[in-house]
């Protein structure tokens, strides 16, 4: 008799946990998975950068002649071009290996920086089809290996959009044109953690947003955004990118 009368407790107790955990669950917008392989040491290995200057988070800038290390693709994509301070903030994890970043979701074309692409078989792959600059693929959407991956979901397990690069949609730059290649004016700032979302896993947001997991390097980057401060405090960090060209410290 003791035994039945405790199950309306115990139902009760579930409910109650269930009604506490869900909301938990679903505040866990950013994929779990950052990289493939998803070894943080992987990425670090000198061996397995996509570049001299650092690993593939490090969303390294390089250019070269009708070869802009540029792909053009064509859906939807999560542009975290302007994303670091409020409305659209990118706040350190924990460990601060990490920033969850709030970018906007654009549809049209949109550019994946070959050096940046945090798959390695998909790197792979890319480099082996459009040349290690890119010139293969330049000025052909879609053409490149890392496009159908993102179209079919396999560059980040979990991730229901990925973050690339477009003009479209950009701010407080001067940068109009479409191409990638155009190098607005930038603003080098010294070493500090920064926000490499190139190639980063994100879930959709009910506001239309984005959540993306974009790994952090810390080093030198530039920003295009006009009077812009390197450094914005309260655990926010921009979404940024490295050009060697215009690093005044080498």
């Amino acid at each position: 008799m003791p035994i039945f009368g405790l199950r309306p407790l115990t139902f009760a107790i579930a409910a109650c946990l269930a009604i506490i955990v869900a909301p938990i669950a679903r505040a866990q917008t950013a994929p779990s998975i950052n990289f493939v392989p998803n070894s943080q040491e992987f990425w670090d290995d000198s061996k397995n950068w996509t570049t001299n200057y650092g690993p593939a988070y490090r969303d390294t800038v390089l250019t070269a002649k009708n070869a802009p290390y540029f792909v053009p693709c064509t859906g939807t994509y999560a542009l975290c071009f302007n994303s670091g301070p409020p409305p659209l903030p990118c706040t350190l994890t924990a460990d601060g290996r990490f920033a969850n970043c709030k970018c906007t979701v654009q549809s049209g074309t949109n550019w994946v920086l070959m050096t940046a692409i945090l798959n390695y078989a998909v790197y792979q792959k890319t480099i082996q089809v459009c040349g290690v600059d890119g010139s293969k693929c330049f000025q052909k959407p879609d053409m490149a290996p890392v496009c159908s991956a993102i179209k079919q979901h396999q560059l980040i397990p979990g991730a229901e959009v990925i973050s690339t690069y477009s003009s479209s949609g950009v701010t407080d730059t001067s940068n109009s044109a479409t191409n990638a290649t155009t190098k607005p004016p930038l603003k080098v700032c010294p070493k500090a953690p920064y926000a490499g979302c190139m190639t980063a896993g994100c879930k959709k947001t009910s506001q239309g947003t984005a959540t993306c997991s974009c790994p952090v390097f810390w080093g030198i980057f530039q920003l295009t955004q006009t009077n812009a401060r390197c450094s914005l405090g309260d655990d926010l960090v921009w979404s940024a990118s490295y050009d060697p060209t215009l690093d005044v410290t080498q």
